[in-house]
């Protein structure tokens, strides 16, 4: 999970929705971390992530969203902890 001021160690208390939660950054369902995230899908970035400001203004707009890759990192690190 994230620790950062703005996730509250990944915890964001329903803001996002009932059960999505900070990864790396990353809003997710946190059951669907748990249970397997699909590796390519992109999805929203989290209040810590640099790209917050830039999702905000224009959540549609053409801005760098390394949401997949945060996701895969942090799985990968999970599986195996160096």
């Amino acid at each position: 999970m994230s620790v950062c001021k703005h996730c509250r160690n990944g915890f964001l208390d329903g803001r996002f929705g009932q059960d999505v939660e900070c990864v790396n950054g990353v809003l997710i369902d946190i059951d669907e971390w748990y249970e397997g995230h699909e590796p390519n899908r992109v999805r929203p970035v989290a209040p810590c992530h640099p790209m917050w400001d830039r999702q905000c203004e224009d959540p549609d707009g053409d801005w760098p969203n390394d949401s997949a890759d945060r996701l895969n990192a942090q799985a990968s690190n999970q599986k195996d902890p160096a």
